[in-house]
């Protein structure tokens, strides 16, 4: 707009200029006109004149004119010319600056107006923007998982105005139900607010506050919230009007951390306190007995052939004999009794004394009894049965660790005794136990350090004399603790898994050592090697037995595998596979200590054996008439299954004798030789020693 009057400004100032321009113009012509006229009158009068006609001046001032007049008209009509150009002109020009200053005016006032609209679109853009943003809050509330409530600053009931969806789905309660009615009154009875000492306490000052709270839903039910409470001004640093409450339901992490903190403090499999809160149990109890001044007993629990069930029949049926077990233990103590389970089957009773003299024996059975119940495993039956070991506070430790370690040591001593037998502790049994301590130690390290080396011990044939084999024995001689024998380590290195390693190498060594006499041109000597349970049931065993004789050379009808008789009673089918498969590689078996165990003819007539051995026991006796009559029987038997019989432990001339007589075949003993060495060997071989003739 204002560009337009700008135009139409310029417009007539150009008009202004033209009109001037062409009154000039005019007038000129004017004035030029008028001036050609006169001469144009002079020259027709000397015409008229030399014409020979005479003009008489007197007619001109008879018209009032002349030429002087005339003259004078040209000037006048030069001069209004002038005038009325100049009044043309300055009328166009006061219309030019009246125009000018509409032109100015108007451009102001639009400039204005344009401005006033700028103003007026930002403030409708803004409120517009302002009102999305609050119908986007009132939707985030109404949409929002967490309850919000909005309540007056009125103390001292804080009545609430508002609640949204949400608070009605975790509450239960309708927003109709609640508004109008005190914020407190939403935690439920008196005695469920403790928890909102916080809440009400920023109420009060006016301030914002967070707690952590039990609430209570419509129907009764609890639930954890954490509440977050902020006071709503009026306007900038007004007077608080209200109270925004945002409430977050946190049940499911309430939940989820009292899992975890029950998860760190007991057993995840039976529910049983763990080693920490065992620990915590028995601090608590310790300082309860300094003051009452009654014992406290540390009970140790093992479950006998709990390695049974999990290798026979698996380890989810090992968890479900864990599980009732652990049930039958807190069925056969007191609620005062905390039973906890450290690991495998490893239980720990805590048993506080009372005025009437439990604990005493009489618990510790009827845990035994509870132990002992038939179990019912799928289609098996089993019965079980432990070994306990108790420490006594204060006599027998000051400290929840030393307590248990006590127990502990009492508990294996216990099992040395045999199944189901409990034993108290007492100080000799820690100086045995932290000797076998040492042992393992040293015993983890002796291998790889070349401590162990082989004895050989001749077996001789009693009708030639003739030595026709030898039994390779295990020794250990340490650097500092001297020889160590072969029954302070051999059971260690059973249980701790370490006879699978150091087997290997009593295999392969023997079997080197036996052909390189075979080499030597000693005769093919048999080699009596023995095997241990662990090693009777490792899957790589044929393949051991195949390499060592494969890498040593030794033909592997040279080669006898000693086997005792619980080994292959323990399981007879699986021992049963395994001795056709070491028969088929070639090797000969025997059945050591043969007598000791719990052996069926049913069963040895089965197993694919070549040898019985009579133990030592009933040799070193066999001049007693019950003795007698075993080794007698045992020979006769290997006889009839046609197999051989090596009486061991032949230390005198009568048991030599008697065995004789009774048709044994072969021997090995004192009498004889005791376990040689390599070089010792080797010389008996060249001297070519044997028996005297029968």
């Amino acid at each position: 707009m204002q560009s337009f009057f700008k135009r139409i400004s310029i417009s007539v100032s150009t008009s202004a200029l033209i009109t001037l321009a062409v009154g000039l113009c005019l007038t000129a012509l004017c004035y030029v006109s008028a001036r050609q006229i006169e001469s144009e009158s002079a020259r027709l009068l000397l015409q008229y004149h030399a014409s020979g006609h005479t003009l008489r001046a007197a007619m001109l001032p008879a018209n009032g004119m002349s030429l002087d007049a005339n003259h004078r008209g040209s000037l006048y009509v030069l001069l209004g010319g002038l005038l009325s150009s100049l009044l043309a002109t300055a009328y166009v020009f006061q219309l030019v600056t009246r125009n000018s200053v509409i032109a100015r005016i108007t451009g102001e006032r639009t400039a204005a107006l344009q401005f006033a609209n700028l103003r007026l679109s930002e403030d409708i853009a803004a409120r517009m923007h302002n009102e999305q943003s609050l119908r986007l809050r009132e939707r985030i509330i109404e949409v929002s998982a967490n309850a919000i409530i909005l309540c007056s600053a009125d103390a001292p009931g804080y009545l609430i105005e508002y609640v949204n969806p949400a608070f009605e789905r975790i509450t239960g309660y309708a927003a109709g139900e609640v508004i109008g009615q005190r914020l407190e009154d939403l935690q439920g009875p008196e005695q469920g607010r403790q928890d909102m000492h916080e809440i009400t306490a920023a109420l009060r000052e006016q301030r914002e506050a967070k707690a952590i709270v039990r609430n209570f839903r419509k129907d009764g039910s609890c639930y954890w919230s954490e509440l977050f409470v902020a006071p709503v001004r009026d306007a900038g640093d007004g007077p608080v009007s209200h109270f925004v409450v945002a409430q977050y339901d946190i049940s499911t992490v309430m939940r989820f951390e009292q899992e975890l903190e029950f998860q760190a403090r007991h057993d995840v499999l039976t529910g049983l306190a763990n080693r920490t809160l065992l620990r915590e149990r028995l601090e608590q109890a310790m300082a309860v007995t300094r003051r009452s001044g009654l014992p406290l007993w540390v009970v140790f629990i093992d479950l006998d052939r709990f390695k049974f069930v999990n290798d026979t029949l698996g380890h989810d049926a090992g968890d479900t004999v864990l599980k009732s077990v652990a049930e039958r233990l807190r069925c056969a103590t007191r609620e005062v009794d905390t039973v906890a389970r450290l690991g495998g089957d490893e239980f720990v009773l805590l048993l506080p004394q009372h005025g009437n003299g439990e604990p005493g024996v009489a618990i510790l059975q009827r845990i035994q009894d509870a132990v002992a119940q038939p179990l019912q495993l799928g289609e098996y039956e089993f019965f079980l049965s432990c070994c306990m070991g108790v420490a006594v506070y204060p006599d027998d430790g000051q400290n929840a660790d030393t307590l248990i370690k006590h127990a502990d040591i009492a508990m294996y001593r216990a099992k040395e005794l045999g199944r189901g037998h409990w034993q108290f502790y007492a100080s000799g049994m820690n100086a045995g136990t932290l000797e076998r301590l040492g042992l393992e130690s040293e015993l983890r390290h002796a291998l790889e350090r070349g401590q162990f080396h082989l004895e050989y011990q001749p077996q001789l044939d009693l009708a030639s004399g003739k030595v026709v084999g030898m039994e390779a024995l295990l020794r250990w001689q340490h650097p500092q603790l001297g020889r160590i024998a072969p029954a302070s380590f051999i059971g260690l290195a059973e249980e701790m898994g370490l006879i699978i390693p150091i087997g290997d190498w009593v295999l392969r060594t023997a079997c080197a050592q036996a052909r390189a006499w075979q080499l030597a041109g000693h005769g093919p000597l048999r080699l009596a090697v023995n095997l241990s349970a662990r090693q009777f049931k490792q899957r790589n065993l044929l393949h051991a037995v195949a390499q060592a004789l494969a890498e040593t050379g030794l033909a592997a009808a040279h080669l006898e595998l000693e086997l005792t008789e619980s080994m292959v009673m323990h399981d007879v089918e699986q021992a049963t596979a395994i001795m056709a498969n070491l028969k088929a590689l070639g090797v000969q078996l025997s059945i050591d200590d043969f007598g000791t165990g719990y052996s069926s003819l049913a069963y040895l007539r089965r197993f694919p054996i070549d040898v019985l051995k009579i133990d030592k026991t009933f040799v070193s006796d066999i001049t007693h008439d019950d003795d007698a009559a075993i080794v007698r029987a045992i020979i006769s038997l290997a006889h009839s299954l046609r197999l051989k019989v090596i009486a061991e432990g032949v230390e005198t001339p009568q048991q030599l004798a008697f065995l004789r007589q009774h048709g044994c075949d072969q021997m090995q003993g004192y009498l004889f030789s005791r376990p040689l060495s390599v070089p010792a060997f080797e010389a008996l071989l060249h001297d070519g020693s044997m028996l005297d003739a029968a």
